[in-house]
């Protein structure tokens, strides 16, 4: 069955309970394939902040679909595990907002490349893959995500539509809209931006 996993890690925010609990309730409404939730909060090794997705990898047999807990789902999402089953071979993800894989920065000198481990990255915030994966944190690289594009781009990593999942900071708040799967990359973070303290799932 497919697992969809979320990393609570040092309780994120000092909300992560609540994070959690929001996050569940929006795969329930729109994740209508069969699923198992799971939470992990403790990856026992040494990795640390975002590089503990590199330990996710490795932790779980057959299908997962992975969220970080700062995205707010508003729409069914079915499509996005389909698409990624028609290739499992692929680790599954989206373009990265700030430095696009497919199209890379002209503005990005040689040093930043290092810290991106290329020319471009994948976004990390919504990732799908089939079976176990090994891939080692990326030396002078920032972030999982540039570790991740590093070893894999292009043969083994798949993209989900940029439409499907988009950005707060980048679409929702230039009038773009907020696609199925809205990311909080940054700040501010889900709870900061709405009135009634969160922003709602249902994009009121």
């Amino acid at each position: 069955m497919l697992k969809v996993v979320c990393l609570n890690w040092n309780d994120y925010l000092g909300r992560g309970e609540e994070y959690v609990s929001k996050l569940r309730s929006m795969v329930w409404r729109h994740l209508k394939i069969p699923h198992e939730f799971v939470v992990v909060t403790d990856t026992n090794d040494d990795r640390v902040g975002w590089f503990k997705k590199l330990t996710l990898l490795e932790m779980f047999d057959g299908e997962v679909m992975f969220f970080d807990l700062d995205v707010i789902i508003s729409a069914n999402i079915d499509h996005l595990v389909e698409l990624a089953r028609t290739d499992q071979s692929r680790l599954w993800a989206r373009d990265d907002f700030s430095y696009s894989r497919v199209n890379p920065r002209k503005d990005v000198d040689d040093a930043f490349r290092v810290t991106l481990g290329g020319p471009g990255t994948i976004n990390s915030s919504v990732m799908y893959w089939n079976g176990r994966r090994h891939i080692e944190p990326l030396a002078g690289a920032h972030g999982d995500q540039n570790a991740i594009t590093a070893a894999l781009w292009p043969d083994q990593i798949g993209l989900f539509p940029n439409d499907s999942i988009k950005s707060w900071k980048y679409h929702v708040q230039r009038g773009e809209g907020h696609g199925d799967i809205c990311v909080f990359h940054g700040e501010p973070k889900p709870h900061q931006v709405a009135r009634d303290g969160w922003v709602d799932a249902n994009w009121r």
